[in-house]
Protein backbone atom coordinates (compact mmCIF):
# COMPACT_ATOMS: atom_id res chain seq x y z
CA UNK A 1 0.00 0.00 0.00
CA UNK A 2 2.72 2.28 0.78
CA UNK A 3 4.38 2.36 -2.79
CA UNK A 4 0.83 2.87 -4.20
CA UNK A 5 0.51 6.00 -2.40
CA UNK A 6 3.98 6.47 -2.93
CA UNK A 7 3.30 5.91 -7.05
CA UNK A 8 0.42 8.33 -6.94
CA UNK A 9 2.57 10.93 -4.84
CA UNK A 10 5.26 10.97 -7.67
CA UNK A 11 2.58 10.57 -10.75
CA UNK A 12 1.06 14.19 -9.75
CA UNK A 13 4.60 15.93 -8.93
CA UNK A 14 5.76 14.15 -12.66
CA UNK A 15 2.72 16.13 -13.98
CA UNK A 16 2.83 18.96 -12.26
CA UNK A 17 6.38 19.38 -13.17
CA UNK A 18 5.24 18.99 -17.13
CA UNK A 19 2.21 21.11 -16.84
CA UNK A 20 4.87 24.06 -15.42
CA UNK A 21 7.42 23.25 -18.41
CA UNK A 22 4.90 23.44 -20.69
CA UNK A 23 3.29 26.74 -19.68
CA UNK A 24 -0.56 24.87 -18.85
CA UNK A 25 0.37 25.48 -15.00
CA UNK A 26 1.17 28.59 -13.15
CA UNK A 27 3.40 27.75 -10.29
CA UNK A 28 3.39 31.75 -8.97
CA UNK A 29 1.11 32.77 -6.32
CA UNK A 30 -2.42 34.02 -7.08
CA UNK A 31 -1.88 37.12 -4.13
CA UNK A 32 1.34 38.52 -5.64
CA UNK A 33 1.74 42.52 -5.24
CA UNK A 34 0.89 44.03 -8.85
CA UNK A 35 2.88 46.23 -10.32
CA UNK A 36 1.42 49.33 -9.88
CA UNK A 37 2.16 51.00 -13.18
CA UNK A 38 0.04 48.49 -14.53
CA UNK A 39 -2.62 48.72 -12.21
CA UNK A 40 -5.67 51.06 -14.42
CA UNK A 41 -6.69 52.31 -10.44
CA UNK A 42 -2.88 54.11 -9.92
CA UNK A 43 -3.11 54.91 -13.68
CA UNK A 44 -3.27 59.19 -12.56
CA UNK A 45 -0.29 58.63 -10.16
CA UNK A 46 2.37 57.45 -13.10
CA UNK A 47 0.89 59.77 -15.86
CA UNK A 48 3.70 62.27 -16.87
CA UNK A 49 3.04 66.11 -18.30
CA UNK A 50 5.49 67.88 -20.34
CA UNK A 51 4.23 70.81 -19.30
Amino acid sequence: MPYVIGALAVGFLALLIVGALTGRVRMSACCTVADPRRDLRMRGAYETSDE
